[in-house]
């Protein structure tokens, strides 16, 4: 793998571009419907996408942006304000954050969530490579946190993924915790 950004997808401007947002915002609904009346999500999403022609990356964006009313509704009581987090010490799933910033910054697809989070449709399996947006990503992290008073800051990244001890390095080196 040579690339050296974590940008779009070569299809993704048809796939995701504005002609299609309608059909995509129809399947989260739909799908998410089915979730809350307790199908499965293989079954659903199979359901889902052959209803609108989507293609496997869009399938799994509309995966990633629906949930069932129950789980809209647990997340919601868990979510706290940002002005919360003044002072207090946070826990950071790193690699969702740092992909998600790195998708953004190299003109990526970042989806809007049903329950309000953003997701990016780069997946790493196995392998975490660095790109250019890897350390603007990592400064954007460092400015909000700063900015939003968070207390001390521990990354979490997942051992299996090869390379995950570089980017704890670099995470390290800007004066955080990295497991």
């Amino acid at each position: 793998d040579q690339r050296k950004h974590r940008g779009p997808g070569p299809q993704d401007l048809a796939w995701f571009g504005e002609d299609r947002r309608a059909d995509l915002q129809a399947a989260v609904a739909d799908l998410s419907w089915l979730l809350s009346r307790g199908y499965a999500e293989p079954s659903s999403l199979k359901l889902v996408g052959d209803r609108y022609r989507l293609v496997e990356r869009q399938r799994i964006a509309v995966m990633r942006s629906a949930c069932s009313d129950g789980s809209l509704m647990r997340r919601r009581l868990r979510c706290r304000a940002v002005t919360s987090i003044r002072g207090r010490g946070l826990r950071i799933d790193g690699f969702n954050l740092i992909l998600t910033l790195e998708s953004a910054l190299g003109g990526g697809v970042v989806i809007g969530g049903r329950d309000d989070c953003y997701r990016d449709l780069a997946s790493v399996h196995g392998t975490y490579r660095r790109v250019e947006e890897t350390q603007p990503a990592l400064d954007l992290a460092r400015a909000c946190l700063a900015r939003w008073g968070a207390g001390p800051c521990t990354w979490f990244l997942d051992a299996p993924v090869s390379n995950s001890g570089r980017l704890a390095e670099m995470i390290r080196a800007m004066g955080w915790a990295a497991e």
